[in-house]
């Protein structure tokens, strides 16, 4: 969760970032805090990480009644996306029925870098130096990222694709 909603610690803000995560956004219940004493209008129990974002731990009905532990997690992977090692619940733009999935992300990112640096190049350079620009840095570190990365998303992508 983004600090954002995490620092707000309500309901309503939940509620409002979910509405990008459908899947997420038709779970069941989550933990709240002192949920004896306020019962279900308490706010959500946070977990704060280091970098002031946090995580909530988040239940929901399984679709057919009781189930296994597999068969829970075997749920879960239908109402999540792999990618980097994790499963992810990921956001719908408002302009999709789905959510846009992590190699046409980065596709567009690199696709719009790749623009920029061939069809404006002088901006290119002034956004690059490392002297003057206040982007060099997460440029860099993007590009080292994809570098790194994509060879196995597209790996898994097509693994997934093919199963």
């Amino acid at each position: 969760m983004p600090s954002r909603v995490v620092d707000a610690g309500t309901r309503e803000a939940l509620a409002d970032f979910l509405t990008a995560y459908p899947a997420v956004a038709q779970h069941d219940s989550y933990v709240t805090t002192h949920a004896l004493r306020l019962g279900s209008e308490a706010p959500p129990d946070y977990s704060r990480h280091e970098d002031g974002r946090g995580g909530l731990t988040v239940n929901w009905q399984m679709p057919h009644g009781p189930a296994t532990t597999d068969e829970r997690r075997e749920y879960l992977r239908t109402i999540t996306r792999s990618y980097a090692g994790e499963r992810y619940f990921l956001p719908v733009l408002p302009s999709m029925k789905q959510e846009l999935h992590p190699l046409m992300a980065w596709w567009a990112v690199l696709y719009t870098l790749s623009m920029l640096a061939r069809y404006q190049p002088a901006t290119w350079v002034k956004l690059i130096s490392v002297d003057d620009s206040q982007h060099a840095l997460p440029i860099e570190r993007l590009l080292e990222r994809a570098i790194s990365h994509l060879p196995v998303l597209i790996a898994d992508t097509i693994t997934e694709i093919s199963t």
